[in-house]
């Protein structure tokens, strides 16, 4: 346990802020492979979601960045903004991020709504993504979608592994005032937008992509997984048969074996 706690403070310490369209964005570099891929989290994300990666790629092989997005992990100030195109601001940051690190290609995986971000970034920058990983994402939302955020909506009724880490990261007010805000904009490109979260990119994609989704996940149900890969050409999925949302975390050996292989592929 020791080791591991300490990876993680090295990995928070290693953490760096640059200037990104406005914006002083954190980013975390793990390794020093030639093969470099971008992490986008899901929301109220941090870097530890994905101790499973960082630890267990190959750190010869792989140069990892994660990121965070403005209002998320250690890029605060500012507060988080869901007004419409949040998503889509964040893609375009991600890109500028890489082009400032000067980065010309690069693998994206995303968890989440880093997966529905990871999906936009990959259509506006089409000629820079190798390969593109998403996971447990969706590119529309239902009616039936957010009754189930809606149960969610308590912070402190969530579960004491989901809530004391966020606590301890971003303060009870600011996830609670946050998560709240993340399911108002969801009511918001429903009524709004048709659903339409990133329906319109998924034409543009033309990266080869891996779509990996837990049969039994309750925020994402399975149906989106299909959807992606019904509308991404030449896309592949994977379902963790009995996998929930965090598939990563669950399942990280069966995770990250299908994660390197499909990257290593030629």
């Amino acid at each position: 346990m020791m080791d591991q706690q300490t990876t993680v403070s090295t990995e928070i310490t290693n953490s760096t802020k640059i200037k990104v369209k406005g914006f002083e964005i954190n980013y975390f570099k793990i390794g020093n492979g030639p093969q470099k891929l971008l992490i986008f989290p899901g929301a109220l994300g941090q870097v530890t979601n994905f101790k499973p990666l960082t630890e267990n790629f190959d750190r010869e092989k792989y140069t990892i960045y994660i990121w965070d997005p403005p209002g998320y992990g250690l890029s605060r100030p500012p507060n988080r903004d869901f007004s419409p195109g949040f998503l889509y601001r964040d893609a375009d940051c991600a890109i500028a991020l890489m082009e400032a690190l000067c980065i010309d290609r690069y693998s994206m995986l995303g968890w989440c709504n880093g997966g529905c971000t990871a999906l936009i970034a990959a259509s506006k920058a089409v000629d820079r993504v190798e390969k593109l990983v998403v996971w447990s994402c969706n590119a529309y939302v239902t009616s039936k979608d957010l009754e189930f955020y809606e149960t969610t909506r308590d912070v402190y009724a969530w579960s004491e592994n989901r809530r004391l880490p966020q606590f301890q990261m971003y303060g009870e007010k600011y996830v609670s005032d946050t998560w709240s805000g993340w399911i108002d904009a969801f009511h918001k490109i429903l009524n709004e937008d048709d659903g339409d979260v990133c329906r319109g990119v998924l034409a543009e994609i033309n990266a080869p992509t891996l779509i990996l989704h837990g049969s039994e996940d309750d925020l994402v149900p399975i149906e989106h997984a299909v959807y992606l890969h019904d509308n991404i050409k030449g896309s592949t999925l994977e379902v963790f048969p009995g996998g929930k949302h965090i598939l990563h975390i669950l399942f990280p050996e069966k995770f990250n074996s299908l994660v390197d292989n499909f990257l290593t592929i030629q």
